[in-house]
């Protein structure tokens, strides 16, 4: 297959690397050094069971418009979920109105991106993805540092035969490529599930500068991780989705055993970038207003994180 992959992160080369190791054809969308570094010298990728060295194909956002978009079989949109509403305008402007698009495939943190690329695309060529058990970061411009299994789920927005054939496909690509894949007949269920854990760990790793083992492993600290996952739980109720204490048990579970990582608002306040507050942290807050109750953790956390990083 053909991948156009927008955001060559640590994510999208981890996901990029594997599809290019196992056969496939890809192109990346990345900026500034990063880029510049990628195409003039090799991407390397370090994991504990996967090493990439190779000189990959990489462009700009505007570069990669003139590219025809009919050679790609899929688009991974792997960027912050803060850029999510200006790349899906690019994308409408680059596309041009065509309707035999590729199917995009949101791999991004957050609950809403699939609903924002839907604005300017046919909601039956968007695919809502997560994945999960996956580390990665960007450690110096064309060179990764990843670690995990990189469990990755996938599900169509609005189900059609001929996007449920290519997930069937896709599903099969994935997993041949080392990234363990399943479909899932309730996305949305499972992006909130994802959210559980991202609310609970995100924010307030980037607070403490700590790693999550740090966090998860010390008593209260862990104690405030799960009230920030439960009321992400609270807050999906909001949208019709009922996650119980046990769903909310295996998330906190699941980051208590997993690698001790830096998730992705460490990396961001590490390296000053824009934070996903809205996307993991507000998100939450919002839905539990409309049902009526505050979400006291999500706003202490959030609000303590975004006075600290934001007045400097």
């Amino acid at each position: 297959m053909r991948f156009l992959i927008l955001g060559a992160g640590g994510i999208g080369s981890y996901f990029g690397a594997r599809l290019i190791n196992a056969g496939h054809d890809v192109i990346f969308v990345a900026r500034g050094k990063h880029l510049e570094a990628l195409q003039q010298k090799e991407l390397k990728l370090y994991h504990p069971e996967f090493c990439f060295s190779k000189k990959v194909i990489s462009y700009s956002i505007t570069q990669v418009k003139e590219i025809n978009v009919h050679s790609f079989d899929a688009v991974l949109v792997t960027t912050k979920s803060t850029s999510t509403q200006a790349l899906s305008e690019q994308l409408q402007s680059w596309f041009d109105n065509e309707k035999n698009i590729p199917f995009l495939i949101s791999l991004q943190n957050g609950v809403d991106n699939e609903e924002i690329l839907s604005t300017n695309f046919d909601a039956k060529k968007i695919i809502a993805g997560l994945t999960r058990k996956i580390g990665a970061h960007i450690v110096s411009p064309a060179v990764i540092s990843a670690t995990g299994t990189a469990e990755t789920i996938l599900g169509a927005i609005e189900k059609t035969e001929e996007n449920q054939k290519f997930l069937q496909n896709l599903e099969k690509v994935f997993n041949e490529a080392k990234i363990p894949t399943q479909i899932s007949e309730n996305i949305n269920l499972e992006l909130w599930k994802k959210l559980i854990i991202n609310n609970g760990v995100n924010a307030i790793c980037a607070l403490l500068r700590e790693k999550t083992g740090v966090i998860m492993h010390h008593e209260k600290l862990s104690k405030i991780v799960y009230g920030l996952m439960n009321e992400t739980a609270q807050a999906a109720l909001n949208k019709g989705i009922n996650i119980s204490k046990e769903e909310v048990d295996e998330m906190f579970t699941l980051i208590t055993k997993f690698d001790s990582i830096k998730p992705s608002m460490l990396v961001d306040v590490e390296n000053n970038r824009e934070l996903e507050l809205d996307e993991i942290c507000n998100v939450v807050i919002n839905n539990c207003e409309a049902l009526g109750f505050d979400a006291p953790y999500t706003r202490t956390i959030s609000t303590l994180l975004e006075y600290t990083y934001y007045k400097k």
